[in-house]
């Protein structure tokens, strides 16, 4: 049954999540809102819906393993796997913007949220404070006229023209699809913990972490396949920062959070570390004054250290 959950959790979250991004995009270009502003809110964001929704929904219901577990376990995810795997299929290109300003905005912001667990517990202040640091972020980058023009070459948001109405439909079905599959993920993550004995923290960090990482997954991959560079990390970098500042800043204002002690022990760690050697990556393979590379060797180890962060969850290595 756990399985059924799941799986039509998954899809109802991302088909939610695909309805609402697009038809609030449509909406916010067709009434003369800067591709731009909406490519750094509704669309970035998007690809983190559903990480957002599952974490609420299991604040909601007092399953803080599954809550935190699921953001902590997406983030390691969307570097060591995802960007791993997007790196072995074309070795991504990366600006030096996304290195001088996303990397340490997100490695801060990553810090904070470890010292902010340290004594397991996420409260509502802790949270605003991570809340607002986001927010002057995302300010600073929608202002500055010069990051602006910059992404809007980067960027090709197409939206299609449809009645005002219809939008809003479907905005209300991609919000109800949202809410209906964050529901049968939670009870099916609950579910699959009892059966097979293990602690609702490590389903977190694993069975729903990746599905919630699934429409960061498919964006990587097929932007890497098709040479899209820039889409590929800025996808990662973005729903990490999304993840960790909003998601956590927001939820623990509706339900102060638990946080289980193997994750502030390990887990926290390996998210900063994996967080880090990215950012070492990118610089050890610096070429000119803009253009950094992620190579397939860099690669290799963000998909072996993956593994081990799975086996050790299994076998509790460390």
């Amino acid at each position: 049954m756990f399985l059924v959950l799941l799986g039509v959790g998954f899809i109802f979250l991302y088909i939610g999540a695909e309805l609402l991004v697009k038809s609030s995009s449509a909406i916010a270009v067709q009434h003369g809102v800067k591709k731009i502003v909406v490519g750094l809110t509704i669309v970035a964001m998007g690809t983190s819906l559903p990480e957002f929704v599952v974490s609420l929904v299991a604040a909601l219901d007092r399953v803080d393993d599954v809550s935190i577990g699921n953001i902590v376990g997406s983030n390691i995810a969307n570097i060591l796997l995802i960007l791993g795997l997007a790196a072995l299929i074309h070795p991504i290109k990366i600006r030096r913007r996304i290195v001088i300003l996303e990397m340490p905005v997100l490695i801060i912001i990553t810090l904070l949220f470890i010292v902010f667990c340290w004594d397991q517990r996420l409260t509502p202040l802790e949270a605003g404070g991570q809340l607002v640091l986001f927010l002057i972020y995302m300010a600073y980058i929608i202002s500055n006229r010069k990051i602006q023009k910059e992404l809007e070459l980067e960027q090709d948001l197409v939206t299609e023209s449809k009645p005002l109405w219809v939008n809003i439909a479907l905005i209300i079905l991609g919000l109800a699809g949202l809410i209906l599959g964050g529901r049968l993920t939670v009870r099916g993550a609950v579910e699959l913990a009892r059966l097979l004995n293990i602690s609702e923290v490590v389903i977190g960090l694993t069975v729903v972490a990746i599905g919630t990482s699934l429409p960061e997954l498919f964006t990587s991959i097929v932007a890497a396949l098709r040479g899209e560079d820039e889409i590929s990390i800025g996808n990662i970098i973005g729903s990490n920062l999304f993840n960790i500042a909003f998601i956590l800043g927001v939820v623990p204002l509706i339900s102060p959070l638990r946080v289980a002690y193997s994750i502030v022990r390990f887990d926290n760690w390996l998210m900063l570390a994996a967080t880090l050697l990215l950012g070492l990556f990118t610089l050890m393979s610096y070429r000119d004054k803009n253009i950094m590379y992620l190579r397939r060797w860099m690669a290799l180890i963000f998909v072996g250290t993956y593994i081990f962060f799975i086996l050790n969850l299994v076998f509790r290595i460390v």
